[in-house]
């Protein structure tokens, strides 16, 4: 099992199937904890907090060495994946489940 830095390709490789996944994932990375698919382990360093984000059916992990790279990580998914408004993904997916119920 191997380890990337990068969002896109660690993300080009995991299947983000819908908003639930894509919500899954930002709350283990915000959380570190389970969610859904996905498992962030959170380290202590010497200059502060190192990440290691797992997915299932994933082979490598996404490795965010910084608090500074996880709140980028974060970012990057807001803006790529989601329709949220500033950083605020929970209420993007309370209304994508409220709009879901609705059919």
């Amino acid at each position: 099992m191997g380890k990337t830095e990068n969002f896109e390709t660690w993300l080009s490789g995991v299947t983000l199937e819908g908003n639930e996944d894509i919500y899954d994932l930002y709350n283990s990375v915000s959380n570190f904890e389970k969610s859904g698919k996905f498992y962030t382990s959170k380290e202590v360093t010497n200059d502060g907090y190192e990440y290691l984000v797992k997915a299932e059916g994933m082979e490598d992990s996404l490795h965010l060495d910084s608090d500074e790279t996880k709140f980028s990580f974060i970012n990057y998914l807001k803006t790529n994946y989601t329709d949220a408004d500033e950083s605020n993904i929970d209420v993007w997916s309370e209304m994508k489940k409220d709009l879901g119920r609705i059919d």
